[in-house]
């Protein structure tokens, strides 16, 4: 959700990588679709796993729900949004969990733009 929304607010301004301690066989459904609801695109396909490799190449890391090894990407900034996965969950919670990310994304985008326009 997070890399959709990220793409839709930031244009080609910034770039998201979707990753996870696990690679994921692709979008939950209970995402996809609140994503369409919202008019978002969404992009289906594999996930990746976060390695050291993956993290080295990035410039931040926005966890959701999980607290990410160190180890993984040690020199790497970090933010851990502590929000709930909406597998399996009822609509109306991934509606909520789908308006929390937005919420955070678009604070993310304007951060972003502060930092950049500061360089």
């Amino acid at each position: 959700m997070c890399a959709a929304y990220l793409a839709q607010q930031a244009g080609d301004r910034y770039e998201a990588l979707s990753a996870g301690l696990e690679a994921a066989a692709g979008v939950r459904l209970e995402a996809a679709a609140s994503l369409s609801e919202d008019g978002v695109a969404v992009v289906d396909g594999p996930g990746q796993e976060l390695t050291p490799e993956l993290a080295a190449a990035v410039d931040r890391i926005i966890t959701l729900g999980f607290t990410l090894n160190p180890a993984v990407a040690r020199d790497v900034p970090r933010e851990e949004w502590g929000i709930p996965s909406p597998a399996g969950r009822p609509m109306v919670e991934v509606r909520v969990i789908r308006d929390t990310i937005r919420r955070l994304v678009e604070r993310l985008v304007a951060r972003l733009d502060t930092e950049a326009a500061v360089r």
